[in-house]
């Protein structure tokens, strides 16, 4: 049996906003030691403690442009020990941390003696179910705490012990986690009187089953006996579940998002507005593509008025988050309800205003977003287009994780004469496309790829890559000796030096090379400068001499003004396997624009 204990926040003057509230989420790479107790390592704790630091000073400064940040929420195993807790509890007591504000925060591994000394704390308590006298010798606690800052300015914190091991906390060979027996609710009141309630667990702790009902319903339970002994019905405002989960996106941990928002199941504890927040441990240590860990993310019910996936904002793809989906869950188990899920899973601070679903009106004036404003902060030490302290579009993001991945031409050519200068005018490539805006970053995608039938960037696939891998490997060929290309707001891909002279550059790959030619009039059109188009068929075959107007009756060189009889001798076309050849063939990159011009004029 789980023991569920209920707080009054209304007593502390904890009044929350009934529109929105700030919320800032520290997303951290966790270095945990291989055996238990999972403590933080000693190499990682000074990194971590500063990202805490981080963390809060975002919370402090409420960019989301909130009023103040409402909730600040570290997940599981993120806080280190005894110091981790006195640091968050030292900022908090401080002036500059806004009163009535809450955080939520999982500490790593304590002893029975830490813990004992936690509970001992000035304002602090501990369910007597939970009592420090009661655990066992030997055994390491997983530990939820939930501060509070009341109206006057008190802190107050609340210990919560993880309820059920995860199999890697069951798994060990010496020591065990004790295992807790109760869970907080919070009860306070918006600020037009209605009643607001949250709970949280950690983890394993939403799918664990004690009993025979899951924690989560235990909660649901006990507020549903509160609500028939009031005679009425309560509304589940937030349920909060900190992780430090490997596989946020399995099965298991879906499953019971529907089983949690079914109505049927303890229908006087009302959910259709209810906010579920995950909020996961981060997959790398940086900025970047993941396979594991992140996909923080905020669930409602299929019953809130905020749009459905399918009709979200007319195809666009908001920045900083997006709607879910097999591209980013590799599931299909969120497809129904409102999947609010943060594309950065690498280390970063998540900062945005949460819409209380409730506080929507019928109508297309009442039509907003979940989240607004939402921004992605770097951690310490951290400098990257996808944490720029701000809202990062889906294409920058997307775009800056296959650069993380963008191979050399020397990785499948390192013979090579030049495969040593190529790993150079790569570097330059790959910065240069790294400053890109998202706008420029969606068009240059589009404009590369032929065969693109997505609808946005949260939808690209190994379509787009390929297409981004033939642009990046053409202006590091066309670059070779020279500056890095020129990335700016003109349609065409980049400019580049060649002997000297600028040139436009578009490299398009599809089916054939005429359709490429096709798709750059289409998308591209008549340049009013010289342009290089570079074509590459799906089967990187050569190309014939020229494409496009059947008036064309001589070629064109580089550095040659167009013929008036023919304005698409603007452009002049290559096959990207030509230009590949060039590149084998040429021993100094000096060389190279001699032998395109070559190829183009005879």
């Amino acid at each position: 049996m789980i023991h569920i204990e209920t707080i009054d926040l209304c007593s502390r003057g904890v009044t929350l906003p009934s529109d929105r509230v700030g919320m800032v989420i520290l997303q951290p790479y966790l270095e945990l030691s291989a055996a238990e107790p999972f403590q933080c390592t000693d190499a990682a704790k000074n990194r971590q403690m500063a990202a805490i630091n981080r963390a809060m000073d975002v919370a402090c400064s409420a960019h989301h442009d909130a009023a103040k940040t409402h909730f600040t929420i570290f997940p599981e195993y993120s806080i280190c020990g005894l110091a981790g807790v006195q640091m968050i509890q030292d900022a908090m007591t401080g002036d500059a941390w806004p009163n009535a504000s809450i955080i939520l925060g999982g500490t790593d591994a304590l002893s029975k003696a830490d813990f004992t000394i936690l509970a001992a704390q000035p304002n602090t308590f501990v369910d007597s179910q939970n009592d420090p006298a009661s655990i066992p010798d030997g055994r390491w606690i997983n530990c939820l705490i939930v501060w509070v800052k009341s109206a006057n300015g008190l802190v107050e914190k609340w210990l919560q012990p993880k309820v059920f091991p995860a199999w890697p906390e069951q798994n060990v060979p010496c020591e065990h986690m004790y295992c807790g027996k109760a869970v907080y609710t919070f009860r306070g009141v918006f600020e037009n009187n209605r009643p607001y309630l949250f709970s949280s667990l950690i983890c394993y702790d939403w799918v664990a089953s004690v009993g025979t009902k899951k924690v989560w319903q235990w909660v649901l339970e006990e507020l549903e006996r509160q609500a028939n002994a009031a005679g009425g019905d309560f509304a589940l405002s937030w349920f909060f579940v900190l992780q430090n989960n490997d596989k946020p996106s399995h099965d298991t941990f879906l499953t019971e998002v529907g089983r949690f928002f079914d109505q049927n199941l303890l229908p006087s504890v009302r959910r259709e507005n209810t906010c579920l927040v995950f909020a996961n441990s981060a997959g790398r240590a940086d900025p970047g593509r993941t396979s594991v860990h992140g996909q923080t993310s905020l669930i409602f019910s299929p019953h809130t008025l905020f749009p459905v996936a399918a009709n979200f904002t007319n195809g666009i793809c908001n920045p900083t988050f997006c709607v879910g989906g097999s591209q980013y869950r590799a599931s299909t188990l969120l497809d129904n309800f409102r999947d609010m899920l943060f594309r950065e899973g690498g280390a970063c601070i998540h900062s945005f205003v949460q819409v209380n679903p409730a506080s929507l009106n019928i109508g297309a004036a009442g039509r907003q977003l979940a989240l607004q404003n939402a921004s992605v902060f770097p951690l310490p030490g951290t400098t990257d287009v996808r944490a720029p302290s701000g809202p990062v579009p889906a294409s920058v993001k997307w775009l800056n994780d296959q650069l993380d991945d963008s191979p050399s031409l020397a990785r499948d050519y390192g013979n090579a004469p030049l495969a040593a200068a190529a790993n150079i005018s790569h570097g330059q490539t790959v910065g240069a496309l790294r400053q890109i805006n998202g706008q420029k970053a969606a068009d240059s995608v589009k404009l590369a790829t032929q065969q693109s039938t997505a609808k946005n960037a949260d939808s690209w696939s190994n379509v787009e890559a390929d297409a981004l891998e033939h642009l990046i490997h053409t202006l590091d060929i066309l670059s070779l000796g020279s500056p890095a290309p020129t990335i700016g707001p003109e349609k065409a891909h980049a400019k580049v030096n060649l002997n000297g002279q600028g040139i436009d550059v578009v490299a398009i790959l599809g089916e054939s090379h005429q359709s490429c030619y096709q798709h750059s009039e289409r998308h591209f059109g008549m340049p009013r400068r010289q342009t290089l188009l570079v074509t590459r068929d799906r089967d990187n075959n050569l190309s014939q001499k020229r494409y496009g107007s059947i008036l064309r009756t001589t070629n064109t060189g580089l550095g040659q003004d167009a013929k008036i009889t023919d304005p698409a001798s603007n452009v002049l076309q290559i096959g990207y396997r030509n230009l590949l050849d060039i590149f084998l063939q040429s021993v100094t990159a000096g060389t190279i624009p001699g032998a395109i011009n070559a190829w183009l004029t005879t």
